[in-house]
């Protein structure tokens, strides 16, 4: 689930202050953690900081940039970037208390995001996704279609409309409410508005927050109300109400005749990006991906699937892609170019990679197919780089084993880059997923593995040299490339593993770029 600091600022007690985003539907929160001097700032992360101080001393902070300081003094707007988000404790929460907190914060919002899917895919009604999302709004829940027919509302102990809702023995809303409604000189200027919206009467703060339904065509279809009788609404609730109003709006075509098929719009909206990345409104895949119960960040790995020409007797691909549809869980089944492109979400509660590239094995040999398989990659925008390593390995594979049916690419990665280039694939699918841990790693517990590994094979496992080189004991040595055996899915003794580490080593250093991306030093 992807967070804002509106949305936290609702959960967390404690605060004495906030600074929230410019654009309060831009949910970008999908991580948390402890600030560490020297990491490298994303946006998608909320930093953990013991004071405004501590923050005031990054020389990167930039505009994007969202903090939750633990206490002190609240920070003025002018001592940070515009755009940069913050919220400032009272002090009286400890850091481990303040991660339980947000643990459980992330946790809930991902239930309910999990829970709007699940209704989605199943033949549920919009009333059952106003009583799922009860909890979350914390106020009662109302969706009315263009002829104020209640389709579905939720209410529950102190979160209850204080008026009627239905005219006795319909379902309609009640006439009071709908004269009410038609008589308020701002209502017909607000059928217009396609983003959620405070709805206010004089001298009173904030009543109620609604957002329009608008069905295929792009006609008003009904409206979302949250009454705000009993909290007070914030920008938070307006960025959480314009993902319940996809969600309903995907059931209200569903209830209208058109069946809305969150699968097959999540799968023509990856191949519009897949066929061009850089002109994609990624928008409208996100929401897409949300509403088949996908997220962004997770593992996952592409497999690129052909038919051979004897499969092509019996097989074709948009015949194959509803099976996989049917029979694969996890998978997302793509025709794209005469092949089939497998995206597999190990996210969904897979075992893993090996365990699902002996499940495909079975597939591939049985169907007379044959598959390249990528590497691993945590953020599903890059699955268009990965198909790409998916290709070369099918490429690859068939040249060096034609007898085999499923060819991973780190098993044909020296092959390729030996007859292809390092030029012809995106830099960082041709970095071993093993020494993207290493990194990580080091960049977590402070150590200098990644270094030692570099000297190591740079040396040609010459263990003096890259001793003398590094400046440490040889014990310490030894004791570095046992853990980094350890950490690595590689064989360093073998002469064809250490060839290609030596080549992407060379690869980090003539792209520095992608160095300072990774964090490594060089």
């Amino acid at each position: 689930m992807e967070l804002n600091i509106h949305i936290l600022m609702n959960e967390l007690e404690h605060v004495s202050g906030y600074r929230g985003e410019q654009d309060y539907l831009d949910r970008k929160l999908s991580f948390y953690t402890l600030y560490q001097p020297g990491c490298v700032l994303r946006r998608d992360t909320l930093y953990l900081m013991e004071s405004a101080d501590q923050a005031l001393d990054i020389p990167e902070l930039e505009s994007g940039t969202a903090l939750l300081f633990l206490g002190g003094t609240e920070p003025l707007a002018g001592d940070f970037p515009y755009g940069c988000s913050w919220i400032c404790m009272d002090g009286s929460l400890t850091a481990d208390a303040l991660l339980s907190r947000l643990e459980e914060i992330f946790e809930k919002y991902n239930r309910w995001e999990q829970g709007l899917s699940a209704v989605l895919s199943g033949e549920r009604s919009i009333e059952a996704l106003c009583r799922l999302s009860l909890p979350i709004f914390n106020s009662p829940v109302m969706v009315h279609n263009r002829e104020y027919e209640l389709m579905g509302y939720a209410e529950a102990g102190n979160a209850s409309f204080s008026y009627s809702l239905l005219q006795e023995g319909t379902n309609y809303l009640d006439r009071n409410i709908t004269d009410e409604l038609f008589f308020r000189s701002d209502y017909l200027t607000t059928l217009e508005f396609v983003t959620p919206q405070y709805w206010s009467n004089e001298g009173e703060k904030f009543i109620s927050i609604y957002s329009n339904i608008f069905d295929e065509n792009g006609e008003y279809w009904g409206r979302i109300v949250i009454d705000g009788v009993n909290i007070t609404l914030t920008d938070g609730h307006l960025a959480l109400l314009s993902v319940f109003t996809e969600t309903v709006r995907a059931l209200a075509v569903r209830h209208s005749g058109s069946r809305f098929n969150a699968l097959e719009a999540f799968k023509n909206y990856a191949l519009e990006y897949l066929r061009s990345p850089s002109e994609f409104d990624v928008d409208k895949l996100l929401m897409a991906m949300r509403l088949a119960g996908w997220k962004r960040s997770g593992p996952f790995f592409c497999v690129c699937m052909e038919l051979t020409e004897t499969g092509q007797e019996l097989h074709s691909a948009a015949y194959e892609s509803v099976l996989f549809d049917h029979q694969l869980h996890g998978y997302l089944s793509l025709e794209y170019e005469d092949r089939l492109l497998l995206l597999c979400n190990l996210g969904l509660g897979l075992e893993g990679r090996d365990e699902e590239c002996r499940r495909l094995a079975y597939i591939v040999r049985d169907n007379l197919f044959k598959s390249g398989i990528s590497t691993e990659f945590s953020d599903f925008f890059q699955f268009p780089d990965y198909y790409r390593q998916a290709e070369a390995a099918l490429y690859s594979g068939k040249e060096c084993s034609s007898t085999q049916w499923l060819f991973k690419f780190e098993d044909y990665a020296l092959h390729y880059v030996l007859n292809c280039g390092a030029d012809t694939l995106p830099v960082r699918t041709l970095i071993p997923a093993s020494i993207l841990e290493l990194i990580r790693y080091d960049r977590t517990h402070d150590t200098s593995y990644y270094k030692t590994l570099l000297n190591y094979i740079e040396f040609d496992s010459h263990t003096a040299k890259a001793i003398d080189d590094l400046y440490i004991h040889r014990n310490t040595f030894k004791s570095r490339m046992k853990k980094i055996r350890e950490l690595l899915d590689m064989d360093l003794d073998s002469p064809q593993e250490r060839l290609y580490l030596m080549l992407i080593f060379r690869i980090l250093k003539r792209y520095p770029e992608l160095a300072g991306e990774q964090e490594v030093v060089l």
